[in-house]
């Protein structure tokens, strides 16, 4: 009788196994051509509407000289709402048209940074940035692609 039940579990096994596919890419679902490039940041909590001044002056202008250039198709920044935050309270969002932007190029990258320096004097520039290991620490970066389901 053990035998038989034996039998019977590992038919149901294997036919349960057989029927079902292995979930697969562009079949069940499909990555998106676009990535987003999340950095992830600690902002010391007393200092964040400091650090924001500062990100939307430089940060921000560079994603518009990206956008302008059609190396970024969008920049997000969003802050936590959580106040026990460990790890990061701030990510700043980049959305490309692809991965193949982040190819090195020589002649954009001299193009872009000049446009950028050009809506920002160096003095300011640098009077921003003064002082944000003080406001900030880098938790991490990550590259993502969305997945839409078929």
């Amino acid at each position: 009788m053990m035998m038989k039940i034996s039998i019977v579990a590992a038919a149901a096994t294997l036919a349960l196994a057989g029927s079902a596919q292995a979930f697969e890419a562009y079949t069940d679902y499909t990555p998106s051509k676009e990535v987003w490039n999340v950095t992830m940041v600690k902002v010391n909590p007393n200092r964040i509407d400091d650090y924001l001044e500062g990100i939307k002056q430089t940060w921000m202008t560079g994603c518009e000289v990206g956008k302008k250039n059609g190396v970024v198709v969008d920049c997000f920044v969003y802050l936590s709402e959580t106040a026990a935050n460990r790890d990061f309270n701030m990510m700043l969002v980049m959305k490309l048209p692809s991965a193949a932007v982040s190819d090195p190029d020589g002649t954009k990258f001299k193009k872009m940074q000049a446009e950028t320096r050009a809506m920002l004097a160096q003095d300011k520039q640098d009077a921003l940035v003064e002082g944000y290991e003080e406001l900030r620490s880098f938790w991490g970066e990550m590259t993502f692609r969305r997945i839409d389901f078929k």
